[in-house]
């Protein structure tokens, strides 16, 4: 079959010929490459159009509008039916996409997989235990049911190291331009409501790590804007099955509740029928509400001290993404 990868860039001339060099050395001959640059002002567009090889397409844009935008507009112009990202500084290792295409037929219902990947430096030294630190928590979770498990509490891809159905991608409605930073995870989201996300066990990628890079340089908007594509995936579960706004009791520290309900609740479609401090002894009625479908989900704002809290709704028969959610959260 043939499979397109897709690379947005913006400003991206320090690393891109590395990355063209890897993505055009696969080993899997049926490839198109299409490249959106996204309003670079440095050397990007020159480097790009001094690739010749007739496996690459090319489009510039004048104006810079976002990686997710860019990244809809390149599947756009694709001709395969599976996608697979290839971001403008990352490594793919030669055999990568062989060894997805393999994977997919062997595994037919999946919509979508990733692989395995070395985290390795960008513009900043950074130490080797760190590094490792960072490539063991991004392989930790490879089979369908651990991504299922921990896909509202973290973002259980590499998002340079995943291929992913064309068709599938424009039925959940491609990537959301709104998002600056969590376009992939909101996407990955998506695509477990339509199928099965794994990953190869196998590392096929070196994923570099920047100092600077979005999600490290402001902390704040990627927690806010993982916790909007969480609640707003919620949501659709929930009023799928109930066909009406879900009702929903969350849990946490003061500030983190206090955060959850101005900035992300109104942005959700959910509706809030109490706040419960991690301490609070009004836990149980919350059970009880859950079990006589008085309310929809308990929410969960995770960190350390919530981690007993999830223990008493497990040993209480709930189950995880179906009558409690835990998101992601770093903020005290």
């Amino acid at each position: 079959m043939l499979v397109s990868m897709v690379m947005a860039v913006h400003n991206g001339e320090k690393f891109l010929k590395e990355a063209l060099d890897h993505a055009l050395a696969q080993t899997y001959s049926n490839l198109e490459l299409i490249i959106v640059n996204d309003g670079s002002t440095d050397r990007t567009k020159q480097i790009l159009d001094e690739t010749k090889d007739q496996r690459v397409k090319v489009i510039h844009l004048e104006q810079n509008g976002g990686a997710a935008n860019a990244l809809n507009l390149g599947i756009k112009e694709a001709n395969g039916q599976w996608i697979a990202i290839q971001d403008a500084d990352d490594n793919s290792y030669p055999t990568r996409i062989e060894e997805q295409v393999k994977y997919i037929q062997e595994h037919p219902q999946l919509v979508g997989v990733g692989t395995l990947v070395k985290c390795i430096s960008g513009d900043a030294h950074i130490p080797d235990d760190v590094y490792e630190g960072w490539t063991n928590s991004r392989n930790y979770h490879i089979a369908r049911k651990d991504i299922r498990k921990i896909a509202f509490s973290g973002c259980p891809l590499t998002h340079s190291s995943v291929m992913f159905s064309k068709s599938v991608f424009w039925e959940v409605r491609g990537y959301d331009p709104s998002y600056e930073i969590a376009y992939d995870y909101d996407l990955w989201l998506k695509l477990l409501e339509k199928g099965e996300l794994e990953k190869v066990p196998k590392v096929l990628l070196d994923y570099r790590i920047h100092q600077s890079s979005l999600s490290h340089k402001n902390g704040y908007a990627t927690i806010h804007e993982i916790q909007v594509a969480a609640s707003k995936a919620i949501f659709r579960a929930k009023f799928q099955e109930k066909q009406r706004p879900p009702k929903v009791i969350v849990v946490g520290e003061q500030k983190s509740c206090e955060h959850f309900i101005q900035n992300i609740i109104p942005l959700s479609g959910l509706k809030v029928k109490s706040v419960l401090d991690k301490n609070s002894s009004k836990l149980n009625s919350a059970i009880r509400k859950i079990s006589s479908k008085k309310v929809d989900a308990i929410i969960v704002l995770d960190n350390d001290n919530t981690r007993n809290i999830i223990r008493i709704l497990g040993t209480n028969y709930l189950k995880n993404n179906k009558h409690y959610y835990v998101l992601f959260n770093t903020l005290e």
